[in-house]
């Protein structure tokens, strides 16, 4: 007899099931559903009640932010679905709902006020007030799939979950030896055999394995359900491989879609500088990325530098810019000239003065991006530059306050980016520093693009071709055969008919000659359209080498002027 073992997890203190007497369901004055919102027609008693406008009125004492400023609706909501979980699980010491439902209240306060709680807490994030950076809809906090994929079906389909349960069934019939599937297998199988809806990254695992693991179909031991077959299956089988390659390839389309998107907005982000509002005296510049993801390490030692650049950082770094742009503004200085924690005497004037201010963070799939606005002074340095230039953000990462009352404002702030040759992070992690595109780069780019649409036009409408030729052969070849087997088979009493059928066949030559004079038409129009093509290739071959030679002039102009620079003598003091 084969005996099952139910793995279950470890349970926290808070998670530990609430005792019979403690599971209420259901409420006469609030009603399932009361809590949905901030607005909710919420009753509790007058003594929680007090105890509630005692506590928003101290919050809000404390924070004038308005995205930081709470409502009794908010709190009354939140002790509402405390007071509920109260009911489904707490700490064994607690017994008192009322304790547990405020100390719920008290959680969300500290949330709304520092922006700090634990991962576990997303409860009550639709409740936050409006403009809180973590505020969101309770239908994106428990949604498995970003809303770019809200189209596609994560369900697995029927065949997959048959297979799944299957593979359970026959695996737990097996001896311990013959037994397949590791941990992450048997739990991949049931959550297929339970028709749980998957995660992006899940199906693209079932992908992978499948794409691994197809050579097990060749196995010894397939025939026999062996160890190969019962994992093949436990991940859905070859249903489920065809709803992971399904599922992959529109997801991938979805991405390469949205990366055109983001490129094409890009593309036009100078139409909407006027979104920005832009100090006087400054010029908006070339969005550039600014910080990677991933670690740094020092190339002296091979040790890391700080730690690692995540997007919990990124995000926290932009929430906090966010609130405190007008206050701490984040400047734009040469080679860390303003830092205070350089260990040096203050840079001089003359290297130490600003070169502008960040307007805007963002945070995308490869790192933070910032919109630069520079002074007289920052356009010529980055001018100057020539493109060989990138950034070094400034940030501290830990425990942020604020300098005119000792507030807590979060985790992580970005102090300066600094304009630098020498980054710390590697050259091809980060974006140069330039004021705009180059104009005859982007000539040559559209000319490539044109040029590539061009070449996949006339492939298609080579391959035509070549199928119609092909296609007229055939059909010619196999009249002519034809026309020798009759002209064999015919005797002199069927001289007639056979005049008959030269006269067909005179018509159906002539309708070929027109088709294939149409044809010859149509291949001109297609030389001129090669020739069209090849004109394009020349054209960005010409545009190349003048890009090409203005930069050599440049550069030839720099050499010449540091020359002249260094050939002057020197003043004695």
């Amino acid at each position: 007899m084969v005996s099952k073992i139910k793995l279950k997890s470890k349970r926290t203190k808070a998670q530990t099931p609430a005792p019979k007497k403690d599971q209420i369901v259901g409420s006469k004055k609030n009603p399932k559903g009361s809590a949905g919102g901030s607005r909710g027609k919420i009753e509790v008693s007058q003594k929680i009640e007090k105890t509630l406008k005692n506590k928003k009125d101290e919050h809000n004492d404390k924070y004038k932010a308005k995205s930081k400023r709470v409502d009794l609706g908010m709190l009354k909501a939140v002790y509402r679905r405390g007071a509920g979980a109260f009911s489904v699980s707490h700490r064994p010491k607690i017994t008192s709902r009322d304790q547990w439902a405020l100390a719920r209240v008290n959680a969300f306060l500290k949330l709304v006020g520092t922006g700090e709680r634990k991962k576990a807490y997303n409860t009550d994030l639709d409740l936050l007030p409006s403009g809180h950076p973590q505020k969101s809809d309770l239908s994106e906090v428990y949604s498995l799939a970003p809303n770019k994929y809200s189209h596609i079906d994560f369900k697995p389909p029927q065949g997959a979950i048959t297979a799944a349960k299957r593979s359970l069934k026959r695996r737990a019939e097996m001896p311990p030896s013959k037994r397949g599937m590791t941990a992450v297998g048997i739990a991949r199988a049931r959550d297929l055999a339970n028709g749980k809806t998957l995660s992006p990254e899940t199906v693209k695992r079932m992908l992978a394995y499948f794409t691994r693991h197809e050579v097990d179909k060749k196995g010894s031991t397939w025939d026999e359900y062996g160890k190969g077959r019962q994992a093949w299956d436990g991940w859905g089988g070859d249903a489920g491989f065809a709803f992971a390659r399904k599922v992959v390839k529109q997801m991938k389309s979805v991405d390469e879609k949205n990366q055109k998107l983001r490129a094409y907005g890009e593309a036009i982000q100078v139409n909407a500088l006027n979104e920005y509002d832009v100090p006087e005296g400054l010029t908006i510049g070339k969005t550039f990325k600014t910080l990677s993801l991933g670690q740094v390490s020092s190339r002296m030692s091979g040790d890391a530098i700080g730690k690692e650049i995540n997007t919990d950082l990124l995000n926290e770094l932009v929430r906090v810019f966010n609130e405190r742009k007008v206050n701490d503004p984040v400047i734009i200085d040469w080679q860390h000239a303003t830092s205070p924690f350089q260990g040096k005497s203050p840079a001089p004037p003359e290297s130490g003065i600003a070169l502008g201010m960040i307007i805007d963070l963002e945070v995308k799939d490869d790192g933070l991006y910032a919109v630069p606005a520079y002074n007289e002074e920052g356009l010529k340095v980055v001018e100057k530059s020539g493109g060989i230039l990138w950034s070094s953000p400034e940030y501290i990462h830990g425990e942020i306050f604020t300098r005119d009352g000792g507030d807590k404002v979060g985790d992580a702030q970005l102090l300066a980016i600094t304009l630098t040759p020498r980054p710390a992070q590697s050259h091809n992690k980060i974006d140069r520093i330039t004021l705009s595109e180059d104009l005859m780069e982007e000539q040559v780019k559209e000319l490539q693009a044109k040029l590539a649409a061009k070449d996949e036009l006339v492939k298609e409408l080579e391959e035509k071709l070549k199928e119609m030729k092909d296609e007229q052969d055939a059909t010619m070849n196999a009249e002519h055969d034809d026309a020798e087997k009759k002209k064999e088979h015919y005797d002199d009493s069927e001289k007639k008919a056979e005049k008959e059928d030269d006269e067909d066949k005179n018509k159906m030559m002539e309708d070929d000659k027109k088709d294939h004079n149409k044809m010859s038409e149509n291949f001109r129009q297609d030389v001129a359209l090669l020739n069209e093509v090849q004109a394009l290739r020349e054209s960005v071959k010409k545009l190349e080498a003048e890009n090409t030679q203005i930069k050599c002039d440049e550069a030839v102009s720099s050499l010449l002027l540091s020359l002249i620079h260094i050939s002057e003598p020197t003043r004695p003091y």
